[in-house]
């Protein structure tokens, strides 16, 4: 499939998700209370928001400020209506661009699955430095292999470091980690299989067809291989 055929099946998919990401409701609770702030006035910047939930929980927790930057449209539009729920619009600004061009630091940034924005990982980290305030915190989480991947897998997701190497890349990067956790297999099947079910929703052979095709390569293939690594740093 092209990109272009592969875009409705992508938005269904994310549509039908709270996080983009193997996150549950207990480790995102989690991360909001580690991530409160240390100084009355902090601000915060999530790049490659999506949605914008956990930028938005954040905020709504902690009564501060915030930038969502998200290239995609449709994410930025659930964004602005999900701040409306949660009370938090006057205060949460959304911006439909290139995570990639935004230029101004903030105390606490978030960067979770969207470091291929700047290119590899190693860049990604270097680009969130210059944006992470001194004495402020980023989130970065990614993707890494915790078990050797078969050359399918390989060849779907790139090379990939394990979680040491992830966390040694974080501090070659100019950060201390202070908090390393990784996300459960319950959380990836709870992922994949809600990712699936919006692709369900569009109820058609090439959906449905779809959604067999990413069951078959996540069970077969990467389920127990690809971790997800959430990694809380501050600048040394």
């Amino acid at each position: 499939m092209t990109d272009q055929d592969l875009k409705p099946y992508l938005a269904a998919a994310a549509a039908n998700l709270t996080y983009n990401a193997p996150l549950g409701r207990d480790r995102a609770a989690d991360l909001v209370r580690r991530l409160a702030p240390t100084g009355a006035s902090w601000r915060a910047l999530d790049l490659g928001c999506g949605s914008g939930e956990l930028l938005l929980r954040l905020c709504a927790t902690h009564g501060i400020a915030g930038d969502g930057v998200e290239s995609d449209a449709d994410a930025v539009a659930r964004a602005h209506l999900r701040a409306t729920e949660l009370g938090v619009a006057d205060r949460v600004t959304f911006h439909s661009a290139n995570a990639a061009t935004w230029d101004r630091p903030a105390d606490l940034v978030v960067n979770i699955g969207a470091g291929h924005i700047w290119g590899d990982t190693t860049q990604a980290l270097a680009a969130l430095h210059r944006l992470t305030l001194p004495g402020g915190r980023l989130l970065f989480a990614g993707g890494f292999y915790q078990a050797t991947p078969s050359d399918r897998v390989r060849e779907t997701f790139g090379e990939l470091p394990d979680l040491s190497s992830l966390t040694r890349l974080t501090v070659d990067a100019g950060f201390r980690p202070l908090h390393v956790a990784v996300s459960t297999l319950a959380e990836w099947d709870d992922f994949e299989s809600d990712w699936r079910a919006g692709i369900e929703h569009l109820r058609t052979p090439r959906a449905r067809a779809f959604a067999d095709q990413r069951r078959d390569e996540y069970l077969d293939g990467y389920r127990n291989v690809l971790g997800f690594g959430w990694l809380i740093l501050t600048p040394a």
